[in-house]
């Protein structure tokens, strides 16, 4: 019997008899500078690193967000441990399972892997990311999507191929977790708009992440659905109310999504810590409840006890860089980025709207910025994304210490974009992908 166990964010326990697989491990180092899981990890890394040593132990990792894979947490793993990760077309992530020290990593392709008592495939939709993934994991009675963060609606041969699988098992033998929660930048640092305008974009764009993941379910003819990867909170200086504002949905507000869209989908009633074996979710308490809104204020309370906030980039005491140092720093980022696209754009068609936008960058008190033309701009189509961050943390990205995504997706920047409702997504998708580049550039420069 296949039993799911509830670990944290997007993290679970897969166990079938003695045969193990954990996915995207994350104990307490920030993510993205700023997040942290919350609630807490339900089991000790302790206790998991002993099973990995005793068992017949695997882990399964989706993509390389620091949300979904803990390197100092990672490290501890004996080196023997069976590694899963999706086969993409970039190595970066392969490179970074290696260099702690792995033996034994698999690449799992689209045609799937074979091993034990499971059967792993994964899932890359180019036209979204080329560097995130969904994993389905079949067992003998059992299938379980592991969506982490791809809430998009499945379509094309992904879908065809996900169906063809699942359509193997009935309803009340499949499991589908998928994110639902926001997890960027838009709208809580975006300048353009109100503090109301902001709530209700924000609203909106959870409702409908929601509204997707359980479509993929229902697509897929899957009765069980985990409200997962959303079980984080932002500890951001002065922007206290992130910390609510972006922490997961309760199961009862997903579950009136789903009645109210008339999807066949059975919203489990779990938090970190409960499990599931395809009959019954076992509470960790014996069957008693926990109060959602109590389990996040205490979560806030351990970390600023413990000083777990104190590891986020807006609580550290970071020096600046000088000013000419800055100016001339600013300049290399956006002109490698720039070279980063054009190198690349034609020859993937990722995100090919990129082109003509003004991208710029600076201190959030104006003294020191730059700017860069992505391509050409056909005229009076103007497109322009800045970018305000304060300069000990913009001294940090440009030292390559602190990564582009800590600015967008952890909040520590502000943006602003012209005209007001411009759709900055290619810029971001391509930052995203540039900042890992410019990062490991300055470490080999460095080394």
């Amino acid at each position: 019997m296949t039993n799911i166990k509830y670990i944290s964010h997007a993290s679970v326990l897969i166990q079938e008899g003695e045969n193990f697989i954990l996915t995207d491990p994350w104990f307490q180092k920030p993510a993205f500078g700023s997040w942290l899981p919350t609630p807490p990890m339900s089991v000790h890394p302790v206790y998991l690193l002993t099973l990995a040593n005793c068992n017949n132990f695997s882990l399964a990792i989706s993509h390389g967000h620091d949300d979904h894979i803990d390197d100092n947490f990672l490290s501890m793993f004996p080196e023997d441990t069976r590694v899963l990760i999706p086969e993409y077309a970039s190595k970066g992530f392969l490179s970074r399972i290696k260099q702690k020290g792995f033996e034994n990593i698999i690449e799992v392709p689209n045609s799937g892997f074979e091993f034990d008592c499971f059967k792993l495939r994964s899932y890359i939709n180019l036209d979204i990311s080329r560097d995130d993934a969904m994993l389905s994991i079949e067992t003998p009675s059992n299938f379980i999507v592991h969506a982490n963060d791809n809430w998009q609606e499945i379509v094309g041969d992904n879908l065809q191929q996900l169906k063809e699988d699942a359509n193997r098992f009935s309803p009340e033998q499949k499991l589908y977790m998928s994110q639902c929660n926001l997890a960027d930048g838009w709208p809580n640092v975006y300048r353009n708009y109100t503090e109301k305008e902001q709530q209700d974009i924000h609203t909106n764009r959870v409702d409908n992440i929601i509204d997707k993941s359980l479509l993929n379910a229902h697509n897929i003819n899957a009765q069980y659905f985990l409200n997962y990867a959303g079980h984080a909170a932002a500890f951001v200086k002065e922007r206290e109310d992130l910390k609510e504002k972006v922490s997961f949905k309760s199961n009862n507000y997903i579950q009136k999504i789903c009645m109210n869209a008339g999807y066949n989908v059975d919203v489990l009633d779990m938090l970190p810590g409960d499990s599931f074996d395809f009959e019954n979710v076992e509470k960790q308490f014996g069957g008693a409840d926990l109060c959602v809104d109590t389990l996040k204020e205490e979560s806030f309370s351990f970390y600023e006890k413990y000083g777990n906030i104190y590891e986020c980039d807006s609580y550290k005491q970071y020096a600046s860089i000088s000013s000419e140092d800055m100016s001339s720093l600013l300049n290399e980022f956006l002109q490698g980025f720039e070279e980063f696209v054009l190198a690349r754009v034609d020859r993937t068609n990722f995100n090919t709207d990129i082109i003509g936008h003004t991208v710029i960058l600076g201190s959030d008190d104006g003294s020191c910025t730059s700017e860069i033309l992505i391509g050409d701009s056909p005229e009076n189509d103007v497109k322009t994304v800045k970018f305000f961050v304060t300069k000990p943390i913009l001294s940090e990205l440009l030292l390559g210490n602190v990564n582009w995504e800590n600015l967008y997706i952890g909040y520590a920047a502000e943006v602003e974009t012209s005209p007001k409702d411009l759709n900055a997504r290619a810029v971001i998708r391509w930052l995203s992908m540039y900042g890992y580049v410019y990062q490991r550039n300055l470490r080999l420069q460095n080394a």
